[in-house]
């Protein structure tokens, strides 16, 4: 059983560590950490593939003597897991090129360490093999739901006809706009939109005027957030688009993911780190069904990391979706992500 541990506390650290969603960082808490106070060197995380926390995941201890920092991902390999009354369940895992299947064949060293966590065993704890750790990812998995998301890039905006950029300018649709986005939502409506969907929309007029004219027709009241804007250009935000050219930097001839055009605009890593938590909260929450209206690049932010690509893979290839391109992704219970279609 091959999975990614992402490693929230080390040996480092007395205090307990826990994740913070909306920043990516890592923050002590006040409790102090169960390993340091009983001398346990282990590493320990959640399972990657399981979710994120704060969201439902799968907690796991990494037997290794090797140091890793917080944030790390590395591959593991599922050995057993300690089960507790309570149900929050450990798995026991060792990096992925360690020839161990079971814990059983963990060194005594090692077990007796890993032991010195939970000393004191209630009635159906203790320390369990491979079998059973995979009943307990089984149960885990069968317990979470297919998810559906659809994005809508917004509607024909002004700034599309008055030669501007849009980026942060707070551009509101064209009158052709808004019947595109009432079209989008008559279209949503014969694939169900209006059965139990949830909506996040960019609080930028184009967006929000989107979401507006689509809820003519399906009635969802939309969560606003300014976490899916578009791209925030700095100082080429609704300039002209002449004006724009002539003033940016110069771009770099190979992909430069901290590249900026204007001193105070986001690069392509600032805008990723912003929207990877929102996508990260989406696809581990308990909402089945998920509408977002945001903009053109933001989206491909999204819909590259629904898919499971890196930031550095932009440099290779990137989505692009016109105004009013509304694509369609589903999560199976297993992780499996299925693209129904794209930028349609």
């Amino acid at each position: 059983m091959l999975y990614t541990a992402v490693i929230e506390q080390t040996r480092a650290y007395e205090k307990r560590m826990h994740y913070m969603p909306a920043t990516g960082t890592f923050e002590p808490k006040d409790c102090m950490s169960l390993s340091f106070e009983r001398g346990v060197p282990f590493p320990s995380g959640w399972i990657k593939e399981s979710g994120t926390p704060p969201c439902e995941h799968l907690d796991v201890i990494v037997v290794t003597g090797a140091d890793f920092e917080l944030g790390d991902e590395i591959g593991v390999r599922v050995i057993g897991v300690f089960c507790n009354s309570g149900g929050d369940h450990k798995l026991v895992a060792v990096p992925a090129d360690r020839e161990i299947s079971d814990i059983s064949a963990l060194p005594e060293e090692e077990f007796t360490l890993l032991r010195k966590l939970y000393p004191s065993l209630g009635r159906g704890e203790g320390w369990f093999g491979r079998e059973k750790a995979g009943q307990v990812i089984s149960d885990f998995s069968s317990r979470r739901k297919r998810k559906i998301i659809i994005t809508v890039q917004h509607a024909e905006s002004v700034h599309h006809v008055n030669g501007h950029i849009g980026a942060w300018g707070d551009w509101e649709l064209t009158e052709r706009g808004r019947q595109q986005a009432f079209e989008i939502g008559k279209r949503l409506l014969r694939e169900g939109g209006n059965r139990g969907f949830v909506m996040y929309a960019s609080d930028l007029k184009r967006a929000y005027q989107t979401a507006e004219e689509i809820n003519k027709t399906l009635g969802i009241t939309p969560t606003v957030t300014d976490v899916i804007r578009e791209v925030n250009a700095g100082a080429g935000n609704g300039q002209t688009r002449d004006w724009y050219r002539e003033h940016e930097a110069p771009r770099p001839k190979d992909y430069d993911p901290d590249f900026r055009p204007f001193p105070d605009a986001e690069s392509d890593r600032d805008l990723w780190n912003r929207l990877l938590p929102f996508c990260e909260m989406i696809t581990t929450n308990d909402e089945e069904r998920i509408l977002i209206v945001s903009h053109g690049t933001a989206l491909s932010f999204l819909q590259s990391m629904l898919l499971g690509y890196k930031l550095e893979d932009r440099g290779r290839f990137r989505f692009y979706g016109r105004s009013g391109s509304v694509s369609q992704f589903i999560i199976e219970p297993d992780g499996m992500v299925i693209v129904k279609y794209l930028n349609n």
